[in-house]
């Protein structure tokens, strides 16, 4: 495993080329068939639907590169996992030495599985299938959110421009694209979704590989409650539009709020492997420093127990020797259950209150106080979780993050940093409020490292640790954390115009340093 990540910098950088640049090679359909020929029975439309949905993350099955594209990169920076591995001589993505053969698998594997997907659905469904064009607005959304999030500027509303051109638009440009397109796939599918079981297919039809299975109300719950996710990303920045947004999020057939609705890619989740198998990744310090603290039941989901049947994680930048790669990695938890169980997690209701709970800090309609729509995201967690009753959890003002210690190297320990309760308090200032709900709400996403990484960066919360080892020669100062990846290395040569473009959009280098567009360091309400 380690031969094959070290040989991705080159492969990655010289032999794929610009995803975007060699768009009409990519568009090139590959099944021998014409479209009219795949129309009987919507099988146009199904082969790119599907890909979508199963481009989101880099399955296992598919390419050992979904190692990189999240798991060795925002899974880590969230705070949720830690490598074992001395990539690189420990000079890796952990150390914030970024790796541009490690920063370009998002960008590859989104362009060349959703953005193309998506250009073709476009032309063949837009006009004459409506439901199926709003449905590939959605995947689109999904997929490229997560995209943006990495990076800041990226190729959007010019991808697959007739004169060959691949212009970076600014990440509030992208932003503004995505809520008319959310807007739109949710005008087009709500009056099919008055029906409760009204469904895409006929029943039994294997296209939508979600727990949806297909159904069109369902579909229409989670891109509102993708809205609601991306009003508040922005919230700091445009709190106007944010507001207006996510107040919409919540008319008509509203957000999930039942476990029943969450959205899950049905697929082997790859962290089983990256945790497993190939023994690349262990919990993260942070998470099981926060959780240890709380005693919070949860951890039974999330992890296995290391020697001792303590939970153990390995701390963001950690100088990883032999003894990490030998017996005594008995010492580090593996990820546990939840990605043992053949879902990988889109959205789940607890996020949506969650985020209803800051809505309602920030002085928004959604219906409900943020205490008890924080109290709330924690019970559909632990329901959710078959955690058991969160009501002792909940009302437990005394417990606090734990201290993290290193069993290997006292170099690595550190005090607790997120030093606050897990029970609400009115009589709080709103920044103690947000952070509350935050740390919950990290908890409750967990594995979802990109959202996790995004929201940290937004809030600042909860609290993490900052890595034991910086090697990034000061482009990433000490005493902070990494805000974004670099670009996609091969742009800077085979799509130079755009690749200036989107530095000069971006406001600052084109280094881990700079903050993206909703990144205003600033909490506001």
């Amino acid at each position: 495993m380690k031969n094959k990540l070290l040989i991705l910098g080159s492969v990655l950088a010289l032999s794929l080329g610009s995803c975007t640049g060699d768009f009409e090679q990519i568009n090139t359909n590959e099944s021998g068939f014409s479209n009219e020929q795949l129309e009987q029975d919507f099988n146009q439309v199904k082969a790119p639907l599907k890909t979508m949905q199963r481009g989101m993350y880099i399955l296992v099955a598919d390419d050992w590169q979904g190692d990189i594209q999240f798991n060795l990169n925002a899974d880590i920076f969230s705070g949720y996992m830690g490598t074992p591995h001395d990539f690189e001589g420990n000079a890796n993505n952990s150390t914030y030495a970024l790796l541009d053969g490690w920063n370009g698998a998002e960008w590859v594997q989104k362009y060349q599985k959703e953005m193309v997907n998506a250009y073709n659905l476009e032309k063949l469904t837009k006009e004459k299938y409506p439901q199926f064009y709003a449905w590939s607005l959605i995947l689109k959304v999904y997929a490229m959110h997560k995209t943006t999030d990495y990076y800041g500027p990226i190729v959007y509303s010019g991808f697959g421009n007739p004169d060959g051109t691949t212009p970076y638009d600014s990440q509030k440009a992208v932003y503004d694209q995505f809520f008319t397109e959310l807007k739109t796939a949710i005008d087009i599918l709500t009056p099919k979704a008055a029906d409760a079981s009204a469904t895409f297919f006929a029943a039994g039809d294997a296209t939508d590989g979600t727990t949806a299975a297909g159904n069109i109300q369902k579909w229409v719950k989670f891109a509102n409650s993708l809205r609601l996710r991306l009003a508040l990303r922005i919230s700091n920045v445009d709190p106007v539009k944010a507001k207006t947004e996510g107040e919409a999020a919540l008319a008509g057939l509203g957000v999930i709020t039942s476990n029943a609705d969450n959205m899950a890619y049905i697929a082997e989740h790859p962290v089983k492997t990256y945790t497993g198998p190939w023994a690349d990744i262990n919990a993260g310090g942070a998470i099981t420093s926060i959780m240890n603290g709380y005693n919070d039941p949860r951890r039974d989901v999330f992890f296995h127990k290391a020697t001792g049947g303590v939970y153990q994680g390995i701390r963001m930048g950690t100088l990883v020797d032999a003894n990490y790669r030998t017996a005594k990695a008995d010492l580090f938890s593996k990820v546990g259950p939840i990605v043992e169980n053949n879902l990988i997690p889109w959205f789940n209701a607890s996020e949506s209150y969650f985020l209803k709970a800051e809505a309602a800090l920030k002085g928004w309609n959604v219906g409900g106080s943020a205490q008890s729509l924080y109290e709330a995201g924690i019970a559909v967690s632990f329901a959710q979780l078959a955690a058991g009753d969160a009501s002792t959890y909940i009302n437990d003002d005394t417990s606090m993050p734990a201290n993290f210690t290193d069993p290997l190297n006292a170099a690595n320990n550190i005090a607790a940093q997120n030093l606050v309760t897990v029970k609400w308090s009115e009589s709080a200032s709103n920044e103690v409020k947000l952070q509350k709900i935050i740390t919950q709400k990290w908890i409750a996403g967990f594995p979802d490292g990109q959202e996790a990484w995004a929201e940290t960066r937004r809030t600042g919360y909860p609290k993490l640790f900052l890595p034991a080892n910086n090697f990034s020669g000061g482009k990433i100062p000490n005493g902070t954390f990494v805000r974004r990846l670099n670009f996609y290395v091969n742009e800077k040569t085979s799509n130079p115009t755009g690749y200036a473009q989107g530095v000069q959009l971006l406001g600052g280098p084109d280094t881990g340093a700079t903050r993206l567009w909703w990144d205003t360091g600033v909490n506001k309400f």
